[in-house]
């Protein structure tokens, strides 16, 4: 039983903005130095620090999609997975589909009111996405995308309105301007070259409109193309497409309604290399990241999650 959790908290997360009582409730709750307040990503590994110094058992994390990503990177770069306390994810960004994925329930202030009630009961080994560009240190979270994805999250932040209903716009704007050949969906599904070997085995195709990969199932606006996510500790799933907008845009309701797609490729895999002869935009767990020619895509250690 969990009876000593600590919580992490975003304070540019969509919940803390607006409801400025929720930080207060939560350290009357956990008590004031379990509690940590991060304004930016340089504070996040100090406040790890001081929490696991405590002796907690679970972590409540508190913000959206990128908040996730945000703290396991400098929590596995500062721990072992063994010493890492069970993650409780909570629903406190915009859209918060990393969260919902991984079974949060509820309000964050109520997710831990249960936590204390009932402790972390059951937990579950799940493998987080780790991911490594042009050597650099690795970065870790749930949901990867280059091509097509990198570039429809562009236009999600710089063109649309923010949380679910911009993003269904979105999705429905770009579908529309596949099916008509229209010059958005081009600039979205603008094709690539790149080698990519997924465990050792080099893969035959050699031109891409997408590589994306997963550690949960639920990519969010109620599409699962990862069916294997999260079934196996020590491994991801993978998935390729070269499809143009148009076949992907026919396929998009029986992708929704849970149809693996006759246009994408899937693999379960620990470890996937690519390579592009010009460097790619990609993304993790929504944030953006500097456009890279070589990527090292796998499963990180497993890590226990809660949610109670």
């Amino acid at each position: 039983m969990a009876s000593k959790p600590g919580v992490l908290l975003n304070a540019n997360a969509r919940r803390v903005r607006r409801d400025p009582d929720l930080v207060a409730r939560l350290r009357e709750l956990a008590s004031p130095e379990r509690v940590r307040l991060t304004s930016g990503p340089e504070e996040i590994g100090p406040a790890l620090d001081a929490l696991l110094a405590q002796g907690i058992d679970a972590l409540v994390i508190v913000g959206g999609d990128g908040t996730m990503a945000g703290t396991l990177t400098p929590l596995l770069r500062r721990f072992d997975a063994e010493e890492v306390p069970a993650i409780v994810p909570t629903r406190g960004g915009t859209v918060n589909t990393i969260a919902t994925s991984l079974g949060a329930r509820g309000a964050p202030d109520r997710t831990l009111e249960r936590l204390l009630e009932e402790g972390a009961t059951t937990t579950r080994l799940r493998a987080p996405l780790r991911v490594v560009a042009e050597a650099a240190e690795p970065v870790y979270g749930f949901i990867f995308v280059n091509g097509a994805g990198a570039r429809w999250l562009e236009l999600y932040y710089t063109d649309s309105r923010m949380g679910a209903r911009g993003a269904a716009s979105l999705v429905a704007r770009v579908a529309a301007s596949a099916l008509v050949g229209g010059a958005l969906a081009r600039r979205v599904f603008a094709p690539f070259d790149a080698e990519l070997v997924v465990d050792d085995e080099a893969i035959a195709r050699s031109r891409f409109t997408a590589i994306a990969a997963s550690g949960v199932r639920d990519i969010g606006l109620g599409f699962t193309p990862f069916h294997s996510a999260g079934s196996d500790p020590e491994r991801i799933h993978l998935v390729t497409t070269d499809a143009g907008p148009a076949r992907l845009a026919l396929e998009l309701p029986a992708l929704r309604a849970g149809w693996r797609g006759s246009c994408l490729d899937h693999y379960s895999t620990r470890r996937s290399l690519l390579r592009t002869p010009q460097p790619q935009p990609w993304s993790l767990d929504a944030d953006a990241f500097p456009p890279a020619r070589h990527l090292e895509i796998g499963a990180g250690p497993a890590l226990r999650f809660a949610c109670p």
